[in-house]
């Protein structure tokens, strides 16, 4: 297959894809707007809670994130990475499954270094030192059936990145990844612990029906120190189960901790975090704000 007809495929599909994600994110909102709220569900966590999540919980927040030195060896680019608006609505459809939408709307790369002989063409309209193209979104659920609300929980997670960016923009991948993960949770009074480790299964970005499988994990362990206040710190990434993996589905990773205030029907976030692998860039500053819809917290 030609790179033109490659090139035609690959944007073909993406914006189908967003139209349905359009439509999905919608209904989501929707549904999450006639739900009872609660304050257990987070804003951009590393690993939604489950076992102690209520039936109708539901928030949808909005936030921006900044990374320093991240690397897009695909388009062979490298600089400071702001995405904005980040979007992320969360509704517990029950009281042990949990589903998500997230990604981010824009994103504007600053780039800081450029490879001369990147591995598929960028797009020429590329000048100057910056580049724009939307984020690629994900949708996932979570379930844990074992357990209780408090003390150990246990089940499982799905989760889809659909490829709504446009990979000749250098900072996006234009892929379909999947995860697929057990996921487990501990709970008390002021702690949680909430886990997740499976397989990453990621589209090969420049080769047709090829794919790469990856380690996927996360770790999250939040303190709530006060009513209004909590605290958090926890890592993500993926490993990859091959020696050398395809241009753009390498390792990555991330250690977090941030903190979120709460009052009423409003919580505010911020993290830090620091990255431990090339594409992760080096430090990343994270902040948003997040509403509780329908009912009280």
């Amino acid at each position: 297959m030609s790179r033109g007809r490659s090139a035609s495929r690959w944007i073909s599909r993406a914006r189908r894809n967003r139209v349905g994600l359009s439509f999905f994110v919608a209904v989501a909102i929707g549904l999450a707007g006639a739900a009872p709220a609660a304050g257990q569900l987070r804003r951009d966590g590393l690993v939604q809670g489950v076992g102690a999540a209520r039936a109708g919980d539901a928030l949808i927040g909005v936030g921006v994130t900044r990374v320093s030195n991240a690397a897009f060896p695909l388009g062979g680019l490298r600089g400071d990475l702001t995405s904005a608006p980040v979007v992320h609505a969360i509704w517990a459809v029950g009281p042990r499954v949990v589903f998500q939408v997230r990604g981010a709307a824009r994103q504007v790369l600053s780039i800081e270094a450029r490879d001369r002989r990147p591995a598929l063409e960028l797009d020429p309209a590329i000048e100057g030192g910056t580049t724009r193209d939307v984020g690629d979104f994900e949708l996932a659920v979570s379930f844990a059936p074992l357990g209780g609300p408090e003390g150990f929980s246990a089940g499982g997670h799905l989760g889809v990145k659909l490829p709504n960016s446009d990979e000749t923009r250098g900072i996006g991948p234009n892929t379909t990844d999947v995860t697929i993960a057990a996921l487990f949770s501990w709970v008390s009074a002021r702690w949680r612990a909430t886990g997740l480790f499976g397989v990453g299964i990621l589209e090969a970005p420049t080769r047709s029906f090829e794919q790469n499988d990856v380690f996927a994990y996360a770790f999250e362990s939040l303190w709530q120190v006060h009513p209004n206040w909590g605290l958090s710190l926890g890592t993500r990434g993926r490993a990859s189960t091959r020696r050398v993996s395809p241009i753009g589905a390498g390792d990555l990773g991330e250690v977090r901790a941030s903190v979120e205030w709460r009052r009423a029907k409003l919580a505010i976030d911020a993290g830090l975090g620091h990255g431990y692998s090339e594409m992760s860039g080096d430090w990343s500053l994270r902040a948003g704000v997040a509403w509780v819809l329908g009912g009280g917290p």
